[in-house]
């Protein structure tokens, strides 16, 4: 596990500059007509005062979700490494870690409940099929909202659990 967690980190690491990349590459090409072209550096700064994401461009909203993804998981994975090797429980552990990754998730899709209502509007079959094989960068956006949605609901089934006891 520790192994799986440590090639996971590395693996997200090294993803960073390549969406970048892409997003650079997709700014410069929206702006032809305006004649500014972005730096890297300027793609950068622009995500550090993104506050909600825009998802009038489903492929824009992904390369920024997944940039702010991978910039916030990493630290957290190198925690929960450290606790298993600290002799931690492997369950307590797992726990911990999908409710970090959970946190994060939720933090990036601040405007979730724009998003609701899109999910509500596609029918089960489709919503089934996104899961299991997204095509394109606005069923991905969808499949990490399905999982944010499923991860409330585990929560909120966990606490009715408790509640009755």
């Amino acid at each position: 596990m520790i192994k799986r967690l440590g090639r996971y980190k590395i693996s997200l690491e090294s993803k960073e500059s390549s969406l970048l990349e892409k997003l650079f590459i997709y700014y410069n090409q929206e702006d032809v007509y305006s004649n500014h072209v972005h730096s890297i550096y300027e793609v950068k700064e622009k995500l550090k005062d993104l506050k909600y994401l825009n998802y009038v461009n489903p492929y824009e909203a992904y390369l920024i979700a997944r940039i702010k993804i991978v910039e916030s998981l990493p630290p957290i994975l190198e925690e929960h490494i450290v606790m298993l090797e600290d002799g931690e429980d492997l369950d307590i552990v797992i726990e911990s870690l999908e409710y970090d990754v959970y946190k994060v998730k939720r933090e990036v899709y601040t405007d979730l409940e724009e998003w609701d209502a899109l999910l509500k509007h596609i029918p089960d079959d489709r919503l089934f099929e996104i899961e299991l094989k997204p095509k394109g960068p606005g069923d991905m956006l969808i499949k990490e909202l399905l999982w944010l949605k499923n991860f409330e609901k585990k929560i909120e089934n966990r606490n009715k659990l408790f509640d009755k006891k």
